[in-house]
Parts: structure tokens; sequence; C-alpha cells
């Protein structure tokens, strides 16, 4: 089939050209003429975007859930319906993100996913282990009778039973986690800095070993402090100082404040500044709704209140509940990221810090995975290689 998208607003290369058309065929981007250009009668399906914007793909590296499911739940017909909904939302790949749990519970969890035969919604494009390899200082609402060090060497087993596992995240001062980072670096599979009381030398010795994205900046990590009157730097400073170091920004408004989002995005400009959800199972569920952080029967409650999830005592936050066009808007409202760099810390940056060569650019002879919205930054329709997986009209 071949497809138009016309009469859009490309965002791409940092830039918003007007008046432009996308054509599809087998799977990808055959051109982007100038609307005017294109003769409608030529193609099978033709969607009049009337003037809205059109960008290459969200690519979301970071999330838990989403509408009352966890993949934690282990459950393949709830991960299926799941990559749905990320789809409603623009997101055209996903890579499922596990936490701290016994291996046999994180293993029940990847094996759901590897049975899972998805088929529509965004794309699977690989597992991130967020734990259990944490600091007890720093593990926030994962629990620390599920911590462990990588010097258990259990991670290389996992790598060799699911070789869709793409990234590890763990504390660098733990026992073990330079090797880990060295092992992982040499087959391909990205090292995450997560959860982590480390001081800037230690953290600073984890990039030398491979370490490549900061996981959520500032949460779970340490920062500058003192120590017997002296001065020392954390692992937020040593993340923002590295130019190889990718910087995930948890950017729904409340977990950053706007003066540390404009911070992370003057250091790092859109070439290093990921926007992630991080959210769990309550994203796009209604405000004062009770949910499970984590597995379904033995995580912890929460509860959705002002935007957020929260511990049932209050006593910290549970998780995002963001959607990603959410993250679109705080970005260019709250942090005044201009709306073409936004977008490029939705798809090419995400994009280049896991590896992906053919993804989040809008280009001839990349995937035709489009995410096409409106000024208020609403999904009108998500395109996920040269197949429409959502369409609002068609709701």
């Amino acid at each position: 089939m071949k497809t138009v998208i016309t009469n859009t607003k490309l965002v791409t290369e940092n830039k918003v050209f007007a008046d432009r058309a996308i054509v599809i065929e087998n799977s990808k981007i055959s051109a982007l003429p100038r609307a005017d250009s294109v003769e409608p009668t030529h193609f099978d399906r033709v969607f009049d975007a009337q003037g809205a914007y059109a960008s290459a793909g969200w690519i979301e590296l970071h999330t838990h859930g989403i509408s009352g499911y966890d993949f934690m739940d282990a459950d393949s017909e709830g991960a299926v319906r799941a990559m749905h909904e990320y789809a409603r939302h623009g997101v055209t790949g996903v890579f499922p993100t596990t936490m701290s749990a016994p291996f046999e519970e994180i293993e029940r969890a990847l094996d759901s996913l590897a049975a899972a035969g998805f088929n529509g919604g965004a794309e699977f494009l690989g597992v991130h282990l967020e734990g259990p390899y944490f600091s007890p200082e720093q593990c926030g609402a994962q629990p620390t009778a599920r911590l462990r060090t990588p010097a258990d060497g259990e991670y290389a087993r996992l790598i060799q039973k699911y070789p869709f596992i793409a990234r590890i995240d763990s504390a660098p001062e733990l026992e073990g986690s330079e090797e880990m980072a060295k092992y992982l670096t040499e087959r391909g599979i990205v090292c995450g800095i997560a959860h982590t009381d480390a001081n800037s030398a230690t953290a600073l010795s984890a990039i030398d070993a491979g370490y490549r994205i900061a996981t959520h900046l500032y949460s779970g990590m340490s920062g500058v402090h003192r120590e017997n009157g002296f001065r020392y730097g954390g692992t937020v400073e040593a993340c923002l100082l590295r130019d190889e170091v990718f910087c995930e920004a948890i950017c729904d408004g409340i977990h950053l404040p706007s003066e540390l989002l404009k911070l992370i995005y003057k250091v790092k400009g859109s070439e290093k500044m990921v926007l992630v959800t991080d959210s769990m199972r309550g994203a796009a569920m209604n405000e004062g709704e009770c949910c499970m952080l984590g597995n379904q029967s033995n995580g912890t409650p929460a509860v959705i209140s002002d935007g957020v999830a929260w511990l049932a005592d209050r006593s910290a936050f549970a998780g995002s509940v963001a959607t990603y066009e959410r993250l679109i808007r705080t970005a260019t409202r709250l942090a005044d990221i201009p709306l073409p760099e936004a977008i490029t810390m939705a798809t090419r940056t995400p994009a280049r810090a896991m590896g992906i060569k053919n993804k989040g650019v809008l280009a001839t002879g990349y995937d035709a995975d489009i995410t096409v919205f409106d000024d208020d930054i609403q999904i009108l329709l998500t395109v996920v290689g040269g197949i429409i997986q959502y369409d609002k009209k068609e709701k």
C-alpha cells in the first residue's frame, strides 16, 4: 500500500517545514515533497493533516506500564494491549521497563514479553532492566529487600537467555558494576547509571567503563554534598559534565521543576537530553484512582493525585503517570524548549542513545514511524512501520 500524509508541517532536524507531505512505501519513508506537488489519486490511502505537525515517531526509553498494565504483571495479552495504548499517545517504539524484584519474577516478565507475539500498536524495541542492582540509599519506591549487586553475575545468564535485553541499569558504586558495564558494552547492550549514591569520582570512573545513560537524572541520584567539611560532586554532576552521557528527564512537570529541566537542556542540549515518562500502570488512568506499583499481586499500593502517583502514605512519589504527549507540552511550555528541539529529544536522541540506526529521523529511507499532532500536542495519527496504528478520526 502506498500512503501519503499531506498538508503537514514537518518537524525535523530542529526545524519546521510548512506545506509538506510524507510519502510511505513498503514500511519506509520514500519522499518528503511539497504538499502542492502531491496528486492524491496516485495513493492507496491519503491522510490530510490540515496543517498539523508531523514528526518521526516518538521513542519511549523508560516506561513500566500504562492504562492499568505493568510489564511486571507478566501477562502477554496485557503487554499487547499496552502497546496499542502507547500508540494512542503518539509513541511508535517502546523499551518495556522492569523493576527490582527476585530474578524469577523478572524472568516471568521477560518470558511474557517473549511470548507476546506483538502485532500492532507501538513496536517492541527491546527490554530495559531497571534493577535490582541499586543503592539502598537511593532506591526510591523500589523495595530494598529486593536489591542485589552485579557481583552475582546473574545479568550474564539473563542476557544469554533473553537476547532482546537492550539495557541494564546499575548503581556504579556496587561491587562488580564496572565489570558488568564492560561486559554489556562488548555485547552492544547499553548500561545506565541509576538509583545511585556514588560520588562524582566513582561515577566518572563508571562512565569510562561504559555507562552511557543517566536514568531519570536527579531522581534517585546523588548530587553535590559535603564530607568532613569538603564539598564533592555527585553522580548528577558527573553525568552533566561528561559529553558522552545521555541524560533522561522525566518531563512531567512534577518530578523535575522548570529550573532543572532548563539546566539539563542548557548543558546537554537536544542531542543528549532524552524525554522519558518513567510511567507506571497509572498512566492514562483517572485522578484519584488507586493502582499498584510493580506486579499487580505483590506490588506496592499507590494512588494517583495531582498528576503523579504517590505511595499510599504520601511519603514519596510512586512513579509518573504521564503519557508521552505531556512530555512535549511540559518541555515547550515549562522549560521553554523550542518545539523542534523537544521533538529531537523524543526521536533522534533516544534512537542514538540506544544505537538504533533506522528510526528517529524524518527522512527518506528511514522507517515510516510517524506521529501527527496538533498545536496543543493532541495526537491525530500514529504510524508504525508504514501502518496506521491510531487515527483520532476512527477511534
